[in-house]
């Protein structure tokens, strides 16, 4: 089918050089935002909106010159730019049905590529707006790893049918849902101790990486973190900015910096930054919620309780068969070096805690010492293949990008 309106403008991240984004696009943007974020009168709303159809205009043109297709926009390092009519296609307007989660950044849907159906896609759609979306964006888009989910694409369109400003944001789908799901007591199909081990070790590898940038996630839980067909791990949500209590969509998010969720967030960040430690806890939550099938705050009668200050006496009775999962098969000697380096994880003062290098190290020897080296190089080689799926032939690239242009061309002018 035919869209009335389409962009198709690529943003080639290329690490802390910036984004490469059209200039009279992205100030058209960037008027609309404002006008939309500091309450402007609906003239002054409507006025931004014909600014950046003119700008608009003016980018597909100079697109359908194909000035826009070459060997840059064919990067495979690439985040599209959509406008809202793509993406109100994918989902079909956001119906309930396709309603696949939400979280604290927004609702997410299952939808799938208007130009190519056999991608398909998770969106996820902001409930609030923040001045700080094209930073995120560009965070976002200049990292790459095996163990990070892919940022496809992002949107920042004015939705006439609510006259609100629209941000969103466009995933690879994972389709095995996410670690929350496949821990929850009484799953029809429990983790295998290979699995838990190649899961944590995929976060950690992960987080890892982000740390070396400088980025801490904030929000390290079971339901960030995503399984794809193969069962292979994915951290999400990394570098968004979660709106504060009493925000609603039309308000400045300042909440960029204390966050979490009750359980996983690090007690040390209530009065400072978050800091590499700070998700350096969340995992050791995570560790034992995977070890236990528990949640990461334990109930009895009326108390709650941290799980890991619930874990910790028990670990150190040596009572593991009182935390462990029953449909966990590990002799106990393993899960109790597991709880013990969680707990190392979450331990207090905060410099006592192990960076993750030091935790991936640590996990990797364990998988080695009960599957064998065998496991480790297997993990690595499909590791390096999904780097290489990071890199498809640039002449496909090419050509790809080339036929989206003269059907968008087609298109646009029906």
């Amino acid at each position: 089918m035919g869209f009335k309106r389409r962009r198709t403008k690529a943003m080639a991240s290329r690490g802390d050089a910036g984004m490469n984004v059209d200039g009279e696009d992205l100030a058209a943007a960037s008027a609309l935002q404002e006008a939309h974020l500091e309450k402007q009168d609906p003239n002054a709303v409507w006025a931004a909106v014909a600014a950046a159809a003119a700008a608009t205009t003016v980018a597909r043109g100079r697109q359908d010159d194909g000035a826009l297709v070459d060997r840059e926009a064919a990067r495979p390092d690439v985040c599209r730019e959509y406008c809202l009519a793509d993406l109100e296609c994918a989902p079909e307007e956001w119906a309930e049905r396709n309603k696949i989660g939400s979280g604290s950044f927004g609702d997410v849907y299952k939808g799938v590529s208007p130009y190519d159906s056999n991608q398909v896609w998770a969106v996820k759609r902001a409930r609030v707006l923040t001045n700080d979306f094209q930073t995120e964006v560009k965070e976002m888009a200049s990292k790459h790893h095996p163990h990070l989910v892919r940022l496809l694409g992002y949107c920042i369109d004015f939705n006439p049918a609510t006259r609100e400003m629209e941000q969103i944001l466009v995933y690879e789908l994972m389709q095995n849902n996410d670690l929350e799901s496949w821990i929850e007591p009484g799953v029809a199909n429990p983790l295998s101790l290979q699995q838990r081990l190649d899961v944590l070790i995929g976060v950690a590898k992960g987080l890892q990486y982000l740390h070396e940038f400088g980025i801490v996630h904030r929000d390290l839980k079971p339901a960030n973190i995503l399984l794809d067909s193969k069962m292979q791990v994915k951290i999400a949500d990394f570098g968004l900015v979660k709106p504060s209590a009493g925000t609603s969509l039309g308000s400045t998010v300042a909440a960029t910096w204390v966050m979490g969720t009750p359980g996983y967030v690090d007690p040390a960040c209530e009065s400072h930054k978050a800091t590499p430690a700070a998700d350096v806890y969340s995992f050791g939550v995570v560790m034992l919620v995977v070890i236990t099938a528990r949640k990461a705050v334990h109930v009895t009668d009326d108390t709650h309780t941290n799980l890991s200050k619930w874990v910790a006496p028990l670990v150190e009775s040596k009572a593991v068969s009182a935390f462990k999962d029953p449909c966990l098969d590990a002799p106990d000697d393993l899960v109790l070096h597991l709880a013990r380096l969680a707990l190392s994880c979450t331990a207090m003062p905060t410099a006592s805690r192990p960076p993750m290098s030091q935790v991936l190290v640590d996990l990797v020897k364990t998988r080695e010492k009960v599957f064998g080296a065998q496991a480790n190089r297997i993990a690595s080689r499909i590791d390096k293949e999904i780097e290489i799926s990071f890199q498809p032939d640039f002449d496909a690239e090419i050509a790809r990008v080339k036929n989206m242009g003269v059907s968008g061309s087609s298109s646009g002018s029906a």
